[in-house]
């Protein structure tokens, strides 16, 4: 069962945002949102993409006019689901849109708010792998 650990990132977590390994699997992390019907979406982002701002706050892009971008903008709410260290963590906050530069002609930057942290680690049967993905 999952456990409330705060409405702030832990340093690791704060770490693996952003970090950009070398080769190998990168981790990737899950965007939820809630569609107009109230069902779950769920999309994958790549955690080197994600910028931990500073412990409560987390930015991470989106494409424009896509469901995960419509959901975000009506709901003004979303969780990240990702693994680290054998266990696992949601993370839900409240999202804005920052301002495009010019840059941004397809996506949109995202800042979430961190408004809670829930941990699920058990140690008969820690997690050993989140969402990853390989680049080509």
């Amino acid at each position: 069962m999952s456990q409330e650990i705060g409405a702030q990132l832990p340093p690791p977590l704060r770490f693996e945002f952003g970090a950009h390994p070398q080769g190998g699997e990168p981790s990737a992390v899950l965007l939820v949102t809630a569609d107009a019907d109230g069902r779950a979406r769920v999309a994958v982002l790549g955690a080197p993409e994600m910028k931990a701002h500073d412990a409560s706050h987390i930015h991470f892009v989106v494409a424009r006019g896509s469901s995960s971008y419509e959901n975000l903008m009506r709901s003004g709410k979303a969780a990240l689901w990702c693994v680290l260290d054998a266990a696992a963590y949601c993370i839900r906050g409240d999202v804005a849109r920052l301002p495009a530069s010019d840059d941004d002609v397809d996506v949109t930057t995202i800042e979430l708010t961190v408004t809670s942290v829930l941990r699920d680690f058990r140690s008969d049967a820690p997690m050993v792998r989140g969402p990853t993905y390989r680049r080509l």
